[in-house]
């Protein structure tokens, strides 16, 4: 009776899952999709720009099309004293908007295909370049570099969803910028890195438009290989004022700590060069005091001190060293020596956990449920311009 009520149970997510995208049918074709605007190049002195198909160039601040073409266009775009020039001269106009008329067109900025539109703001004498995308080819693009090694699909599918949902917060959050999120940050590829990855295609699209809410909203989330036990709330290591999940205890972690054990030592130097201090006389942690997550460390160089965050620390010895933020440091003699478990920043889902999970027969659905408590999972196909108050739960 117990393993028909969980076959019950699977076919009726599974089917959930696979209703995202019959829902989205019957929507109004009108309904534009949640886009991401994206910064490829910031202050820069020009780039080639190719279009390839129709488009139309307007002005985004008065909506007035300035130019327009059937058969694509390529140039070095530049700014001068009175405008923009892509081969021919915008007069007056200190930003375009080069939008893509069918889903067939496509953009190029020095070589890089990008599909969506192109906005290109010229500020103090350089241009800027933003790629405005929807989020489902953006989310295909960042994802598949991340994982080329095998992911079962179940938890490619949660990763889709996690990952969903970090870019509609990033977006709400900064509803009122030029750009959402730097690609340098996130390694965007553009267009050419959607089309290798078979398994993150499959979860995006089988997950489409399902996000996951917290007190109505979405919100800022990550993922981790492994968490070594527990898993910490993002703002306790990103250090940021958000509203999010808090963390969990996972049994799964837990029982393999030992297998992720590392260890490495580097000269007190290194770590008084990333801190920017002259020397080092001692060294603090701290520590989250539910999840027992290491979010900083404290420098000490005699009578001053200097804050190192996680994050930075990581960047300046190298996440190949410092695999986690679940450590502990002693001094011997000129030496720093690390000692820790798992890998990643061990906030929001756990990898390694979601697997295990996974092979005893969990759902998407039912491991996002387990690490995100009190969240729900939503289908949201476009963003509002208000806050998600009332968006009733697929889940």
């Amino acid at each position: 009776m117990k393993r028909f009520a969980i076959l019950f149970c699977l076919v009726l997510v599974s089917c959930k899952l696979q209703a995202s995208t019959q829902e989205e049918a019957r929507q109004p074709i009108a309904t534009k999709p949640a886009m991401v605007k994206v910064l490829l190049k910031k202050n820069a002195e020009g780039a080639l720009v190719e279009i390839k198909g129709n488009y139309q160039v307007i002005d985004p601040l008065t909506q007035k099309i300035l130019s327009s073409g059937l058969r694509g266009k390529r140039f070095y775009l530049y700014p001068h004293q009175e405008g923009i020039k892509w081969g021919e001269d915008f007069i007056g106009t200190y930003q375009i908007k080069i939008q893509t008329n069918s889903p067939e067109s496509s953009i190029l900025v020095d070589g890089i295909q990008y599909k969506g539109n192109l906005e290109v703001y010229h500020i103090d004498g350089n241009v800027s370049f933003i790629n405005e995308v929807e989020v489902e080819s953006y989310l295909k693009s960042i994802l598949a570099p991340r994982f080329a090694h095998h992911i079962q699909d179940v938890v490619m599918d949660a990763l889709a969803i996690v990952a969903r949902t970090n870019v509609y917060y990033q977006v709400l959050h900064n509803k009122d910028s030029y750009w959402h999120i730097d690609a340098h940050d996130v390694d965007y590829r553009g267009y050419a890195a959607t089309l290798f990855n078979l398994n993150v295609d499959r979860a995006v699209d089988n997950t489409r438009f399902l996000i996951m809410t917290y007190e109505k909203q979405p919100f800022a989330t990550t993922w981790s290989e492994n968490c070594a036990g527990k898993t910490a709330s993002y703002q306790s290591i990103f250090r940021k004022n958000v509203s999010s999940p808090g963390g969990i205890k996972s049994a799964f972690a837990e029982r393999a700590r030992k297998e992720f054990h590392w260890s490495f030592c580097v000269p007190k130097a290194k770590i008084a060069k990333i801190a920017k201090t002259n020397r080092i006389t001692n060294l603090d942690l701290y520590i989250d005091s539910n999840s027992e997550k290491v979010y900083a460390i404290r420098v000490q160089d005699g009578s001053h001190f200097k804050e190192v965050d996680f994050f930075h620390l990581q960047k300046g010895l190298g996440n190949n060293l410092l695999l986690s933020n679940d450590f502990t440091i002693s001094i011997e003699g000129n030496s720093v020596i690390f000692d820790g478990f798992g890998e990643g920043c061990s906030v929001g889902l756990c990898i390694y956990s979601a697997t295990q999970m996974a092979l005893r027969g969990d759902s998407a659905p039912e491991i996002l449920g387990t690490f995100y408590p009190y969240s729900h999972i939503e289908q949201l196909r476009s963003l509002p311009e208000k806050e998600l108050r009332g968006a009733p739960p697929v889940v």
